[in-house]
């Protein structure tokens, strides 16, 4: 039972074919017939879209790329919308490729390729990802597809196929790794290796130079202190007879110090005492301002406070002086008025002398109520008047007591304090900067020469010997890691060898030249009776005595050319139908596939051959239970059919479109 089963296709806008959807028979030999209506009876069949229909198929499953490199030039028009879809039946579950060019179910801008399988879809961001990734689902490369599976019988010279691509060809037949393919990528993991144990090499070799380097400055290290103790000895030498003259000037030295104590005491005795003198100075200033600032405080609350209690005052004797205003304006006008009186609107020759001293009256009164209410506010504004002659008495006082303190200088006093402080701060720094000195002096006289220029070589010494340790221990780690590498480079190198030509292919071609040549022999037999027979050969011994993988073809053509390259058309394609025939045979790949196209593969042969090939394919779709599409001319291959797909261009230009039914 095969891997894989066609079930549908769908084809639009796809060379002549703008709309087409087909079913496909379970198994048989199918012929596919064309008719081109459109020429008008000036061809028959040609042109009408055959092998179209069969690159559509086997490009959007497989990858064989037929007569355009990109899906726009087999585009119907330039608007693109070219679209395959294929349903496959593969291992019992739905497989569904797609293919087109600026479609709608796929992408609107270029060539594109989706498949679903399982319920996966599968569009990576470049074709090829998508392609590599479906051919290893279906187990089939577009080499081995253009070979096994999608034959043009214009195309498959295996004479023409460089070496590389006839080892790989047979290699994937056998579904055999890319070997080829694992050879470059472990050629580049040796050589990105390589880089990086170019670093390791390096570090390793810069270990070693750290380590000399380490070596030399431990003996340059030790060379000095050899050198530093020598001259410490003699210093301790010429010491020993300045011991006397030492003694002398750490007497000097320790009574400059006695004296300049003495100073530095008196110095602070100063200070202590211009300190209190400045101190009570501006305690008895602040006492005195302190007293009178009170005093001013309490007048300027009693000033506000009389101004405060004088407004009633003030406001009284304006209303009362209103008032008297208001009666004069009154008695005035009523007793100098020549008309009506303002106050009871009569004539004035009807006067009423009573009236008139009624407001001469309230005049009187008036009067004396404003002088009620001066008195009052008199007595109130002296109140505040006599406040403000003491707040500037007080006032007065307080410039007497700044003028008096001007006057002894406080100001001066205390400046003169301030600079005779800085001064005595200033010696008392200087001496004990002297003292520190000579106690210096007194201790380097008192302990003889310094040993410190010994101790520093010493200390050097040991910082030296350190890194050199440090320098040996990386070193150590360098080497390990340079072991290592060259032990994983070693093994790199080994399966570099065994992908290459001379190792693992090249037992697996070895091993294949058997099977091969069996079945040669049986296809050779039943197309050609005997009287063509291919045979491969393998192993190419090598000046370094490995043996390359390299797969020979030898032709025993019993009536003709012995070379593939020398035959004769018919002869060439018969011999390469046979190696195309041969490989998926042995490599069983159409059990993988599920069906085989042939594409004119028999166009120069003669009629007994024809009889035998139509024969062997019509045997082959029914043993291995696969669809055989077979393109052909010859009309005896009509008796051999077990399906006939007609292929029919129709119209005239240009609008001319092809169909495609059973029939």
């Amino acid at each position: 039972m095969t891997d894989l089963k066609l079930k549908h296709v769908t084809i639009r806008n796809w060379a002549k074919f703008r709309d087409v959807k087909l079913s496909f028979p379970e198994k048989g030999l199918v012929l596919v017939q064309g008719k081109n209506t459109a020429s008008g009876g000036a061809l028959l069949s040609v042109g009408s879209g055959k092998s179209a229909f069969g690159e559509a198929i086997s490009r959007t499953l497989l990858g064989v790329q037929g007569r355009f490199v990109h899906l726009k030039q087999y585009s119907t028009d330039k608007a693109g919308d070219t679209y395959v879809k294929l349903e496959v039946e593969l291992r019992g579950k739905s497989l569904v490729v797609e293919s087109g060019y600026r479609c709608k179910e796929l992408s609107t801008t270029g060539d594109a390729l989706k498949y679903t399988y399982d319920g996966k879809v599968v569009q990576r961001g470049k074709i090829e990802q998508t392609r590599a990734e479906l051919s290893s689902l279906l187990g089939v490369s577009p080499l081995l597809a253009k070979w096994t599976a999608y034959i043009d019988g214009d195309s498959v010279k295996f004479n023409t196929l460089g070496q590389e691509n006839a080892v790989e060809l047979v290699m994937s037949s056998l579904r055999q790794p890319p070997w080829s393919a694992y050879h470059e990528a472990s050629k580049k993991t040796i050589n990105l290796f390589r880089r990086s144990m170019a670093v390791t090499e390096t570090t390793h070799q810069n270990a070693v130079d750290a380590l000399q380097q380490a070596a030399d400055s431990v003996a340059d290290a030790a060379a000095r202190v050899t050198q530093e103790k020598a001259d410490y000895a003699e210093e301790v030498r010429a010491h020993a007879g300045r011991t006397a003259k030492i003694k002398e000037a750490v007497g000097e030295l320790e009574q400059k110090i006695k004296k300049n104590r003495l100073k530095v005491a008196l110095a602070e005795t100063d200070i202590k005492t211009h300190g209190k003198k400045l101190k009570l100075m501006e305690e008895q200033r602040a006492v005195a301002n302190k007293a009178l600032e009170v005093k001013m405080h309490a007048i300027e609350d009693a000033i506000a406070a009389a101004e405060e209690a004088r407004t009633p005052f003030q406001t009284a004797r304006d209303d009362a002086n209103e008032k008297v205003t208001e009666a004069r304006m009154a008695h005035s006008n009523y007793a100098s008025a020549s008309k009506d009186c303002p106050t009871c609107k009569r004539p004035m020759g009807k006067l009423d002398p009573k009236h008139l001293q009624k407001l001469a009256d309230a005049l009187a009164a008036a009067k004396e109520a404003a002088t009620e209410a001066g008195t009052k506010w008199v007595a109130a504004e002296q109140k505040v008047v006599d406040l403000n002659i003491e707040y500037r008495a007080v006032s007065k006082k307080q410039r007497e007591v700044s003028a008096q303190s001007d006057v002894e200088n406080i100001a001066d006093a205390i400046e003169d304090l301030g600079r005779e402080i800085a001064g005595v701060n200033r010696e008392i720094q200087d001496l004990e900067l002297e003292i520190t000195d000579h106690n210096l002096e007194i201790a380097r006289q008192s302990h003889g020469p310094s040993n410190s220029a010994l101790i520093s070589a010493e200390d050097r010494l040991a910082d030296r010997r350190d890194d050199q340790k440090a320098a040996q221990t990386a070193l150590e780690t360098a080497a390990v890691a340079l072991a290592a590498d060259q032990v994983t480079l070693k093994t790199l190198e080994y399966w570099n060898l065994a992908f290459s030509p001379y190792g693992i292919p090249n037992m697996v071609l070895t091993d294949a030249i058997g099977p091969l040549n069996n079945e040669s022999r049986r296809v050779s037999a039943e197309m050609t009776g005997g009287t063509i027979e291919v045979r491969y050969s393998t192993v190419k011994e090598l000046a370094s005595g490995l043996s390359k993988a390299q797969l020979n073809i030898e032709v025993d053509n019993k009536l003709g050319d012995k070379e593939l390259a020398g035959s004769s058309k018919g002869e060439g394609g018969l011999t390469n139908f046979i190696i195309s025939e041969t490989l998926s045979e042995v490599g069983q790949v159409s059990q993988r596939v599920g069906y085989r196209w042939y594409d004119e593969i028999v166009p120069h042969q003669d009629p007994k051959v024809c009889h035998s090939i139509y024969s062997y394919m019509k045997e082959i779709a029914n043993r291995l239970g696969i669809l055989v599409f077979l393109v052909d001319h010859n009309p005896v291959a009509a008796n051999y059919a077990d399906h006939f797909l007609v292929i029919e261009k129709l119209g005239a230009d240009p609008d001319v479109e092809s169909t495609a039914c059973w029939r």
